[in-house]
């Protein structure tokens, strides 16, 4: 029986979407689909043959050079159209397979490989037609380097890879991403093709603004919130400031503040059923702000995931290889540096990006200079001219960073610009966040300190190093963002009163509070916002001078942007600055400024591309010994007792360098750790020739006594703590032979042990120093003496 055509359409079928481009790279050539929309088909060669001759064949059987493959698979998208082939002239009709039922099809290789080829395609889906050829184009093969880690960058090769910029913020959090085809860049040209980025706007629950708040909860959640940005609970427990944390910890001194608190807290934390029922566990205290971070910065990455799938196709995280740009303060040190692209590396895992290849890093100044000064060169709002120099403040929540820039080149008819930054970015902790600690402490001062504390109870969850805010808190700083946001430096009229809750009991020693309202004056409110003001006009006095010495210029304009740049206070004060220093001051375009700039940083406009973040291939170690604790399971048998009676758990293992860790480009990975060896004075050799003397009176040469440091790399995610775990095919171990008389005299300390029977000791200081760039390199050092170094291959 015949089936029956589909009647006719009865009206002209819509236009085609515009048409689109992609590629995917294989082992013998590169696909390049020229005319189709991208994931509608894709191409991949079937099992390739190989051949080898008896006299060349290695004698382990390795396969000889590979030859094209038999044939090549095409494979119709979940769409589901009808493709019809046609071969090029150089194969011969019947040697082609079209797809069957299930949407696959094949092609016998073409002939000759090395000359390429193309296949016209056509795609019928519903009323709309595509057609377009699929061209194969022959490329070389990339070897590695010699010693080039196995975690080494991805060089983009393909027709079409993603950018996306991160802008984890201490307050706000934006994304910008923007698919970018290099055929197109080559009709449009760079500049042009920015217009493209586009900047994620649509933040649970229905918020439509171009940066999110960072701030997340672990507090259940009754109206079932997502508990992240905008939308989190009224009654939730809030964490705040946790990006600031991953540079916060510094000193011994601030690690036991930080655990006596958390002991403090654990002890007065109510674990009752009801309570447990009623609001969980506070899981935040168990986490270290790394860990926080990357908690946060999974709900970002599922929302951008969510967002680009929605915007571009499902195909396409799938298909195209991403490249991803991270922002970060002027001023900040590789630990955080490293914890941030550890957190970064995590959330944005292979599961939801699976062809994330590249991150980079980029300064936030940087990376907001490059959007602003692209806004002002576009829109004329500043003329140019070569020599230039000029400041870019980006004022936010948590830090004020800036960065200077020259102009080198300058092509108006090519609309071609050159820029140099001048000196290193300043910044510092001066944000916006600054008024509001010091809103607290003046609340605290007002109040009282024991009744300040009543009223914001809950944030005794604070305790392990981080900052969290009570919903009693809360709400009252939402209500001091109203007058933040509005002040304009005026030290005379009325500020709105902030009301305390209605179960506050209000005393007489409180000063200022009226009517259950705490008063806030122009002037109190102006002594908040001067640390933030005088220390942002600091630094760009600072910024001012560094381009007048440096490069004996004078600075023509000063380019205002972030998002304490809107406060109008902080406006007058710097134009104040301006008018004396006669700078032009230009207000900075766009809340998203940093995410856009991040964008067009990494695409090198005006400007040469970062380079890209390498990942620490192993982990890296020495054997130590630690004091013995039972709890952590350490054996008996491998406990030693010191002179002084103290016991120790040897061949133990300490990792300095984690699997993973971020290697910067140019810059080592450094890491120090000091430690020392012992024996007893009357043993070591030096002491026993002190008074024997060989002719002439010239000291006899000591014999060396030798001490070994044991240096390991483990290749597993989770590396041993202990060397009765090690494992051959995982771990490898070196020893480095340390001679104890060649320390010098300054580093070797006798210590009376008060046992007669033991004597006096020696110590013998030195330091391990593990080095880590394009290969690892571990030296023992005593002052200014090497005693003992390796290189290995970074593997």
């Amino acid at each position: 029986m015949a089936s029956s055509m589909p009647p006719p359409p009865t009206s002209d079928p819509p236009p085609p979407p515009p048409l689109q481009s992609g590629s995917t790279s294989e082992a013998f050539g590169q696909f390049t689909f020229t005319g189709l929309p991208p994931g509608l088909f894709s191409a991949k060669p079937t099992a390739p043959q190989r051949t080898s001759s008896p006299a060349t064949q290695s004698t382990n059987d390795a396969p000889g050079p590979a030859t094209s493959p038999s044939s090549y698979k095409l494979s119709a998208s979940a769409y589901g159209p009808q493709i019809q082939l046609r071969p090029p002239a150089s194969a011969p009709p019947s040697q082609w397979q079209p797809p069957g039922p299930a949407g696959f099809g094949t092609m016998p290789p073409l002939v000759p490989p090395s000359l390429g080829g193309h296949v016209h395609l056509q795609a019928q889906s519903g009323q709309r037609s595509f057609e377009g050829k699929l061209q194969f184009q022959k490329t070389p093969e990339v070897k590695p380097q010699p010693g080039q880690p196995a975690q080494a960058a991805v060089v983009p090769t393909g027709e079409t890879r993603l950018q996306i910029a991160l802008d984890y913020g201490t307050t706000y959090t934006g994304v910008a991403y923007l698919p970018v085809s290099s055929s197109k860049l080559k009709q449009r040209g760079l500049e042009e093709f920015t217009e493209d980025i586009k900047v994620i706007t649509a933040w649970p629950p229905k918020e439509e603004q171009e940066k999110v708040p960072s701030q997340l909860s672990y507090s259940v959640t009754p109206k079932g919130c997502e508990q992240y940005g905008y939308d989190i609970d009224d009654n939730s427990l809030v964490l705040k400031k946790t990006k600031i944390q991953l540079e916060a910890m510094g000193s011994r001194l601030d690690e036991l503040r930080t655990l006596s608190e958390l002991l403090k807290e654990l002890r007065d934390l109510d674990l009752s059923e009801e309570e447990v029922i009623e609001n969980g566990i506070p899981e935040h205290l168990a986490k270290e702000p790394e860990e926080i971070v990357k908690d946060y910065l999974d709900e970002i990455a599922e929302k951008t995931e969510k967002v680009i799938n929605s915007d571009l196709g499902r195909h396409v995280l799938s298909n195209v290889a991403i490249d991803m740009v991270v922002t970060h303060p002027a001023i900040w040190s590789d630990r955080a540096l490293n914890s941030t692209y550890r957190a970064v590396r995590a959330a944005f895992n292979h599961d939801l990006f699976p062809n994330l290849e590249n991150i980079s890093f980029v300064p936030e100044p940087v990376a907001c200079a490059h959007f602003t000064l692209r806004e002002a060169w576009k829109n004329n709002r500043v003329r140019f001219r070569k020599n230039d120099c000029f400041i870019v403040v980006d004022a936010g929540g948590g830090t004020v960073d800036l960065a200077c820039y020259k102009v080198v080149d300058i092509d108006y008819n090519k609309k071609e610009m050159k820029l140099d930054q001048v000196g290193n970015p300043l910044g510092a902790t001066c944000g916006s966040t600054c008024v509001d600690d010091d809103f607290e402490a003046f609340a605290a001062y007002q109040l009282g300190e024991k009744a300040w504390q009543q009223l914001t109870e809950g944030t005794k969850h604070a305790a392990g190093g981080h900052t969290v805010m009570s919903p009693t808190l809360r709400g009252i700083q939402e209500k001091f963002q109203v007058m933040k946001h509005s002040y304009e430096g005026k030290e005379s009229g009325l500020t709105a009163p902030i009301y305390l809750p209605k179960s506050f009991a209000i005393t007489e020693e409180m000063k200022g509070v009226s009517n259950g309202a705490l008063s806030i004056t122009p002037a109190d409110l102006k002594k908040m916002f001067d640390r933030s003001v005088n220390k942002t006009v600091y630094l760009i006095q600072q910024a001012v001078t560094q381009i007048k010495l440096g490069e004996e210029l004078p600075v023509k304009t000063i380019f205002l942007s972030g998002g304490f740049a809107q406060n109008k206070y902080l406006i007058q004060r710097v134009k104040e600055f301006c008018t004396k220093q006669k700078i032009a001051l230009e207000q900075g375009d766009g809340w998203a400024a940093v995410a856009r700039g991040a964008i067009i940083k990494s695409l090198g406009i005006y400007t040469e591309k970062p380079k890209y973040v390498l990942s620490s291939p192993r982990h890296y170690g020495i054997k130590v010994r630690r004091p013995f604790a039972s709890y952590e399971n350490h054996a008996r048998s491998d406990i030693d007792v010191d002179p002084h009676g103290i016991q120790w758990a040897t061949d133990q293992i300490r990792w300095f360098i984690q699997k993973g860790d971020a290697i910067l480009p140019n810059k080592p990975t450094v890491v120090k750790h000091e430690l020392h060896f012992s024996m007893n004075a009357n043993d070591f050799p030096i002491t026993q020739s002190q008074n024997k003397r060989g002719g002439r009176g010239v000291p006899q040469q000591p014999p060396a006594v030798f001490r070994d440091v044991v240096f390991l790399s483990s290749s597993r995610d989770k590396a041993p703590t202990a060397m009765s775990v090690v494992k051959e095919e995982s771990e490898q171990m070196y020893t480095l032979k340390v001679n104890l008389t060649d320390v010098p005299q300054a580093h070797i300390v006798p210590v009376e042990t008060g046992n007669k029977q033991q004597g006096r000791q020696l110590k013998f200081h030195v330091v391990v120093e593990i080095q880590l760039l394009d290969e690892v390199t571990v030296s023992i050092k005593s002052g200014e003496t090497t005693l003992a170094s390796k290189k290995i291959d970074l593997e």
